[in-house]
């Protein structure tokens, strides 16, 4: 069920925008809650972020488009999809806003470092390659992430293989000039092996 600021007053039977039906609260976040919802015209599990009513106003509304219009411009296996930012009034009137995102079945790369420590270089190269990957990818596009970190890193497991990585967050990236592409991956895979080296 809706958790804090999403009570009953946005929706008493927990379907947003007569589309997103709520199946169980994720998480708490700096922004707001995490919603796993099914998308009942599309027929498929999403996630569902969240804005805290203090937060809604037209500043925040407008990163919250660019971080739409961000992570669409980047086609890539490890960079979470973001489908659709959803303005809509609540019963009393007031602005709620969400966005709808890749549903992703596992935990934070800070998250899995907090509970098993320290990874050996064998566990930690098909996950960094992922990384590297997904970075690549985004400044291919002209977008450089600002905000990587293990905290926006997740570690969805598969069957057969290495972990799928997948990037999130991309809410302060930023387009870098096309001159400036080459320099921000080498700049960001030493950032990656940096902090995978510090944990």
């Amino acid at each position: 069920r809706l958790q804090g600021d999403w009570s009953s007053d946005v929706c008493s039977s927990d379907l947003l925008a007569r589309r997103y039906e709520i199946r169980r609260f994720i998480a708490l976040g700096g922004m707001g809650e995490v919603y796993e919802a099914e998308d009942l015209e599309q027929g498929h599990p999403v996630a569902i972020k969240t804005v805290r009513g203090e937060l809604v106003s037209q500043d925040h509304v407008f990163w919250l488009k660019r971080e739409v219009e961000t992570a669409r411009r980047i086609q890539h296996p490890n960079v979470c999809r973001v489908f659709d930012l959803v303005e809509i009034q609540s019963s009393s009137g007031s602005p709620v806003v969400f966005l709808t995102m890749e549903l992703l079945a596992g935990e934070t790369l800070a998250a899995k470092l907090r509970r098993e420590g320290a990874m050996s270089e064998r566990q930690a190269l098909p996950l960094l390659r992922q990384m590297v990957a997904a970075l690549a990818a985004a400044h291919q596009a002209g977008v450089v992430h600002r905000d990587f970190k293990s905290g926006n890193v997740m570690i969805v497991p598969r069957a057969g293989g290495p972990p799928r990585v997948v990037i999130t967050d991309f809410g302060l990236a930023r387009h870098a000039p096309p001159d400036s592409r080459a320099t921000a991956i080498r700049s960001e895979e030493r950032r990656v092996g940096k902090e995978c080296r510090s944990r």
